[in-house]
């Protein structure tokens, strides 16, 4: 799969976070078109997956898998914690829609099947290991968002790197699931334009762009449900 190269990651997750913020403006149908939604909906789908792609290239690149782990179960709880107040906050209001968004803590299970497996070097232990990521990859698979999507994604990234055959093989197969699964996401395929602009460079490297990106996406997500009911 030749790829064009021309962004590098931190220019792809600017793309990334315009994209995801106009898709959660949904939460704003009272005030945009729900035509415009449906755009903005269609456009954000390989948002997610990027973000999958991009957390298989931090387990690969961070100097510190468990404090990387830590870090994505960290805000997941962050998150969760968000949504649980806010939803108790206008769980009374006209036309309630309740914020159960947490794609952090199918990524961060995701890493965490990943980094078990990574560390299941004691030959003694392995069979021990290989269970315990296989049970993080069934709880993110069924019970987080895009799981039945991004689980998978994330396994071929990570297995399949330098096997084009194979890896092409197992996006046809993460389609297949999408499309015959309910509540999957069938138009995953969009991460593609992305994955063949990147051209595996980190690009702006600063603390403040390091952790934007972290608490951005429940920030913005937050923001946007609150005016939904007080704007």
């Amino acid at each position: 799969m030749k790829k064009i190269r021309i962004l590098d990651a931190f220019q792809i997750k600017v793309i990334l976070i315009i994209l995801m913020t106009l898709d959660h403006l949904h939460y704003l149908n009272n005030i945009i078109s729900p035509n415009v939604i449906s755009v903005f909906s269609v456009i954000s789908r390989g948002v997610a997956p990027m973000f999958a792609f991009f957390a298989v290239e931090g387990i690969r690149h961070t100097g510190n898998v468990k404090k990387y782990c830590f870090r994505l179960f960290a805000l997941a709880g962050i998150v969760f914690a968000g949504n649980t107040i806010l939803n108790r906050i206008f769980s009374s209001a006209a036309e309630f829609q309740p914020i159960n968004n947490n794609v952090i803590f199918t990524l961060a299970m995701g890493v965490l099947a990943l980094a078990i497996i990574q560390w299941s070097k004691d030959k003694k232990r392995r069979t021990l290991y290989l269970i315990l990521s296989a049970n993080c990859f069934i709880t993110g698979f069924l019970w987080g968002e895009w799981g039945t999507v991004l689980l998978p994604f994330m396994f071929i990234q990570y297995f399949f790197q330098k096997n084009v055959a194979y890896r092409i093989a197992g996006y046809i197969l993460i389609q297949i699931i999408a499309l015959l699964l309910p509540f999957s996401e069938p138009l995953y395929f969009l991460v593609f334009p992305f994955i063949l602009l990147y051209n595996g460079r980190r690009g702006i490297k600063t603390d403040f762009g390091k952790y934007f990106f972290y608490f951005y996406y429940p920030i913005h997500l937050w923001i946007i449900y609150i005016i939904r009911y007080i704007g």
